[in-house]
């Protein structure tokens, strides 16, 4: 994700020069509207959510004034960049000798060239899921929910009390004794509690993993579970080698259940920790969870 924002800024940036160009070209302000217009092509092509998309909101006065507001905006961005390069010329006594077409083409490559790189509507939708998983883990539970979790809590206690080096299969075992008797949605958000503390142990960073990425209780628990587990894990800045644990667990859950990948992070949200995390240990196993996500996408499916 990070990549594809340097190289968005990269082709952004040839959108900006073309008027600087034309400015320094010395060529008259009769430039300045086609400048305008692609300009406010460029936002409408890369920034598509942010205009109307119906003739009837269009004929919202409110609406209107927004995308006035903006075309105004582009105006004045274009007159200022076209006043620096008329300046900067003149200051200089440099006049230099290209064409008028040249600056106009370095400005319209801009467009194809970003959104070559970026997709804003699956941008614009990667954005509301990382926000529902942010506000699935901060939001309350339901009332009558709050007292199993309550319940769970209680029965996690003794988990947390043991020693951080305690055998992951003993933290399953109970952990899977634990959703027994209470139930393993209650057991979830107990730990997503604990995880969301300030200061969160290495066991109960590593328990939440545990849960998270069991195949079964993906399916049983539902929701966005193992999405929900990454960003709290990452939240907290957990070690490389639990989140490389988190990701070999996950990547076996998906390459033995395809349906797990639904409720998994997306591409292009494990790219962004692999960016965090690379040149640890955990940068191997992350990028097998992406291949093994990939696998398990369906032919339409949103990475």
């Amino acid at each position: 994700m990070q990549t594809r924002l340097r190289l968005l800024m990269g082709a952004t940036a040839l959108l900006y020069l073309g008027p600087l160009l034309a400015g320094l070209g010395g060529f008259g302000w009769a430039m300045v509207p086609l400048f305008v217009a692609i300009f406010v092509l460029w936002l409408f092509i890369l920034r598509p959510h942010q205009w109307p998309r119906t003739a009837a909101e269009w004929r919202k006065p409110s609406v209107l004034g927004v995308a006035i507001t903006q075309v105004l905006v582009q105006v004045l961005l274009v007159a200022i960049l076209f006043g620096i390069g008329r300046g900067l010329g003149g200051g200089l006594g440099l006049l230099l000798p290209f064409p008028a077409l040249l600056p106009l083409a370095i400005s319209f490559l801009s467009i194809p060239l970003s959104r070559l790189v970026w997709n804003p509507w699956k941008a614009a939708q990667i954005d509301q899921l990382l926000d529902q998983a942010l506000r699935q883990i901060h939001a309350p539970p339901p009332a009558y929910h709050r007292g199993r979790i309550a319940l769970a809590q209680q029965r996690l206690a003794p988990l947390f009390a043991l020693p951080d080096d305690t055998p992951e299969a003993e933290i399953c075992r109970q952990l899977d004794a634990i959703g027994m008797a209470t139930d393993e949605t209650a057991v979830r958000a107990a730990l997503l509690d604990r995880v969301n503390a300030e200061l969160p142990s290495q066991l109960e960073l590593l328990a939440l993993i545990l849960h998270a990425t069991d195949g079964r209780l993906i399916e049983i628990v539902g929701g966005d579970g193992p999405t929900v587990a990454l960003a709290a894990l990452t939240s907290k800045g957990a070690a490389p080698e639990l989140i490389a644990l988190f990701a070999r667990r996950l990547t076996a859950a998906l390459d033995e259940d395809h349906d797990l990948w639904g409720p998994s992070p997306s591409v292009s949200r494990l790219e962004e920790v692999l960016e965090t995390y690379a040149g640890t240990g955990a940068e191997q196993p992350l990028r097998h969870l992406i291949d093994a996500t990939n696998r398990a996408a369906p032919e339409d499916g949103l990475n």
